[in-house]
C-alpha cells in the first residue's frame, strides 16, 4: 500500500505472527475508542469497550504494532510520521487537497491513449513519475501523474483520504480532464499498491467506458488480506481505527467496507468487462504477494515478475523501481515489453 521508499528493516525486529496481529487488534480497538471519529466507517462493538486507554497510549500502541506487522520495515517510518501529526491531527485531518494534473504531452498514433499513474499510500505523483512514468515516456507514451487523496495540510502526501469520497472522485476528474485536453476517447491507468485499488474502483464504479486498460503493480484487489488486518478483530473496528489514524484509504480496504461492497457490486467482482487488466506481483512482497494481489476475473492476466523475467523476487517498494516491472508495464500497455 506504500510509496516506494524502502528504509532498512529495524535491527532485531522479528517477523510478524499471530501474537503481533493480536496486539495490533488491541491497538486499533483502543485508538478507535479513545478518539471518536464522526465520519468513520463502521461502529465499535460494546465488547471491546474495556480496552479503552488514553489517546497518547493508543497512538503509541498503534504505531508499535503496525511497525511490528511490517517485517520489511517499509511501513514503520510512515506510521511514525502519521501518528506524529504530519497528516493532520489524529481523527481530524482537515479538508482534501486540491488536485493539480497538468497535461504537458499529447498521445501519438503509436500510443493513442494517455496513461495516468496512480500512486500508493503516503506517496505522490511527482515521486511516482520517475519510477513508473519515465520508462513509459521514453517509449513515447503521454504520461500524467497527479497526487490523489492528500489532505490540504500536507498536499505532498497522498493516498491517505477516502477512496470513495476523495481519491476515486479525484481520479475520475483527472480522467475527464485528460480526455478533454487530449481528445482521447479513453485512457489507461497504472496503479501501484493502494493506487491499484483506486484505479480499479474508479474504472468500474465512477468511469465505466472511459478506461481501456488497467495495470496493477503490487496492488490490492479485494482478495485475502489476513496479513494486513487481524482476523480476531471485528473488521469494523479495524476500519475505524485506521480511519481515526487518518489512513482512510486503508480503512476502506478492511473486510466488509462500504467501498469494497460498492466496488465489487452485484456481480461480485472488481473487474469491468471490456477492460484489459494486468496484475503484476512478486513473491518477495510481504505486504501484497501474489495470493493477495491476484483475483480471477474476465480479461485479467496475472504476471509474477521473477517467473516472467527471471531473477529473484523483489520487495513491495522495490517493484516500482525494478526494470522488469517497467518492461511488463510497457508491454501490457502495448509498448515494447519483454524482459
Amino acid at each position: 500500500m506504500l510509496g516506494s521508499r524502502t528504509p532498512p528493516r529495524p535491527p532485531g525486529r522479528p517477523p510478524a505472527g499471530r501474537s503481533t496481529r493480536s496486539r495490533l487488534a488491541g491497538a486499533l480497538a483502543v485508538l478507535a475508542l479513545a478518539i471518536p471519529a464522526g465520519a468513520a466507517v463502521g461502529s465499535v462493538p460494546g465488547q471491546v469497550a474495556d480496552q479503552f486507554t488514553p489517546r497518547a497510549q493508543a497512538q503509541a500502541q498503534l504505531g508499535d504494532y503496525l511497525r511490528d506487522l511490517d517485517p520489511t520495515g517499509e511501513l514503520g517510518p510512515y506510521v511514525t510520521e502519521a501518528l506524529g501529526g504530519i497528516n493532520g491531527p489524529i481523527g481530524n485531518p482537515g479538508p482534501p487537497a486540491a488536485v493539480d494534473a497538468p497535461v504537458t504531452c499529447r498521445p501519438t498514433p503509436a500510443h493513442p491513449r494517455p496513461v495516468i499513474l496512480v500512486h500508493g499510500t503516503f506517496d505522490n505523483g511527482p515521486n511516482t513519475m520517475p519510477r513508473l512514468g519515465d520508462p513509459l515516456r521514453r517509449q513515447g507514451f503521454c504520461v500524467i501523474a497527479p497526487t490523489l487523496g492528500a489532505y490540504a495540510g500536507n498536499p505532498a502526501r497522498g493516498g491517505l483520504d477516502s477512496i470513495a469520497a476523495a481519491s476515486g472522485p479525484q481520479l475520475a476528474g483527472v480522467i475527464d480532464h485528460v480526455r478533454a485536453v487530449t481528445g482521447a476517447a479513453q485512457v489507461d491507468l497504472v496503479g501501484y499498491s493502494q493506487g491499484a485499488s483506486i484505479a480499479g474502483y474508479t474504472t468500474k464504479v465512477l468511469r465505466p467506458g472511459a478506461v481501456n486498460r488497467v495495470v496493477s503493480v503490487a496492488g490490492y484487489w479485494g482478495a485475502d488480506n489476513s496479513g494486513l488486518l487481524p482476523h480476531e478483530l471485528p473488521p469494523e473496528v479495524a476500519g475505524l481505527g485506521l480511519w481515526t489514524a487518518n489512513l482512510r484509504g486503508l480503512a476502506e480496504l478492511s473486510p466488509g467496507s462500504p467501498m469494497l461492497a460498492a466496488w465489487y457490486g452485484l456481480d461480485r467482482t472488481p473487474f469491468l468487462p471490456g477492460v484489459g487488466y494486468t496484475l503484476i506481483a512478486t513473491r518477495g512482497d510481504e505486504l501484497l504477494p501474489p495470493e493477495r494481489s491476484f483475483v480471477p476475473g474476465p480479461g485479467t492476466r496475472w504476471v509474477i515478475t521473477e517467473d516472467a523475467c527471471g531473477g529473484g523476487p523483489s520487495t513491495h517498494g522495490g517493484m516500482a523501481v525494478d526494470g522488469r516491472t517497467h518492461s511488463l508495464v510497457a508491454g501490457a500497455l502495448g509498448g515494447a515489453g519483454g524482459c
